[in-house]
């Protein structure tokens, strides 16, 4: 465990000085705390606002990474992009935090106990991405999520866990009050397949959301107009299904307790998941199969060039935050 708390240190630290980066317009928020470990640690779980507080309130984004302890590479992409945007001697300075014109708001490390403990699960034995108690359809065996123990992996948990929770908490305060705007979230894991993939829900049903024409013209506007012909867009469920996915229940609670109440609402809740594609490195590097974290992050030798490759990407998904529904209608 030690090696995994000298990694979440420094991650710790990269995130405060992000926000001594981001001056006035960087600001740093606890939703709550990791489950114990079993030397009974409970770690913070926090999320930087950044932007000025009229944004956030009007033209969220949201980015969260480290929901699975394993897939560290998802942090360091999301730190490097902060770092990129904040920084006024880089080429990539987003010159629109300052101005107001959008807000970022992100949780850099969901479970910062799995990453003390390098395990895909929190310290409780829980894969969050199987916890939210939605029911699959139908779900892989054990891979879709298992009930049986804690031992065995993707166990869904008997409740929300803590984790989970603080994660509900950060989507409800940010994203379920604002009017007249998309408010598109990322999720950002690895450790499946070969490409990228940026899925929209559901993960638990074939059956599509209400939101599939938006999500695909986003996709589109993403791919055709920006040129990022590399990802591979879609709902989850078309590559596989999954139970108690977060996403789905968040965006399920947004069309039921805010959609539903108010017919007449201009905003979208609009959650996608980036799963990068850390197996394409593989033949070239076959003993990562070997290594506890080999498959979810790439070899060392490709890290530095993955990790700076996502910041067009992100920026670009940022910048969605800056636009009215009304013009994906």
């Amino acid at each position: 465990m030690l090696r995994g708390l000298r990694r979440l240190n420094r991650y710790e630290r990269r995130i405060l000085e992000i926000v001594k980066l981001g001056g006035k317009n960087a600001r740093l928020q606890q939703f709550g705390f990791s489950s114990k470990t079993e030397e009974g640690f409970r770690f913070p779980i926090h999320a930087i606002e950044i932007g000025t507080e009229k944004a956030i309130r009007k033209n969220p984004v949201g980015i969260v990474a480290g929901v699975h302890g394993l897939e560290t590479i998802g942090i360091r992409v999301l730190l490097d992009f902060l770092e990129f945007i904040l920084n006024k001697r880089n080429s990539g300075y987003l010159a629109d935090v300052e101005k107001g014109k959008v807000g970022i708001i992100v949780v850099p490390i969901v479970n910062p106990g799995g990453v003390a403990k390098k395990t895909r699960s929190n310290p409780a034995g829980v894969d969050l991405m199987r916890n939210s108690g939605v029911e699959a359809e139908s779900a892989p065996l054990l891979f879709g999520g298992q009930k049986f123990s804690a031992k065995l992996p993707y166990f869904r948990g008997r409740t929300l866990e803590p984790e989970s929770r603080a994660l509900y908490r950060y989507v409800h305060k940010y994203f379920f009050s604002t009017e007249d705007a998309i408010m598109p979230v990322l999720d950002l894991h690895s450790g499946f397949g070969t490409v990228d993939h940026v899925w929209w829900p559901y993960a638990g049903t074939k059956r599509p959301c209400v939101d599939t024409q938006l999500f695909e013209k986003i996709a589109n506007y993403m791919q055709t107009r920006l040129g990022h012909t590399k990802y591979r867009f879609g709902p989850q469920s078309e590559t596989y299904t999954t139970h108690g996915d977060l996403w789905d229940r968040f965006y399920d609670h947004f069309q039921e307790k805010i959609i539903a109440k108010n017919e007449n609402i201009n905003s979208r809740f609009l959650p996608l998941t980036l799963e990068i594609g850390t197996w394409s490195d593989i033949k070239e590097n076959p003993s990562k199969l070997f290594r506890k974290r080999g498959i979810f992050n790439p070899a060392p030798e490709n890290k530095k060039e993955t990790i700076v490759g996502y910041r067009d990407f992100l920026r670009d998904f940022v910048l969605l935050g800056k636009t009215k529904l009304g013009n994906w209608l």
